[in-house]
């Protein structure tokens, strides 16, 4: 297999991971299933909630990614949170995610996530269910 190709694999593993789920090593997977179906605390902005639900996993996946892909030095990673749209009694958020970095073997090449070399990944957002009130 390629390198940018089983790189873009082990980002998509590790964001599709529900954390505490690989029993060999509990601190390996992503806290976006943690935030779905969750709903914004009472007395406090939505706006605000949504930006700490951003940053906690945009956090959690540049330690995973300085943890468990040591092929790459990250040097950026951003998560955006897509606008709601509503499905039913629901809201779906979309969450994008981008890595930027440097591949560590070979020339030493800039490295992003998704590419568009990898036609799949360029497209994939990873939805989240929202109640809505």
């Amino acid at each position: 297999m390629e390198l940018r190709a089983s790189i873009h694999q082990n980002i998509r593993l590790m964001l599709k991971t529900f954390s505490l789920s690989y029993r060999y090593d509990p601190t390996f997977g992503s806290v976006v299933n943690k935030f779905q179906a969750s709903t914004p605390p009472q007395k406090r902005s939505e706006r605000i909630w949504r930006e700490n639900m951003r940053e906690a996993i945009q956090k959690n996946l540049k330690d995973m990614l300085q943890r468990y892909e040591t092929r790459i030095v990250v040097k950026d990673v951003i998560v955006d949170l897509k606008p709601v749209r509503k499905k039913g009694n629901s809201a779906i958020v979309n969450v994008a995610v981008e890595v930027k970095g440097q591949l560590l073997l070979g020339r030493r090449e800039n490295f992003h996530f998704p590419d568009s070399e990898f036609a799949e990944a360029a497209q994939e957002v990873f939805p989240l269910l929202i109640p809505v009130k």
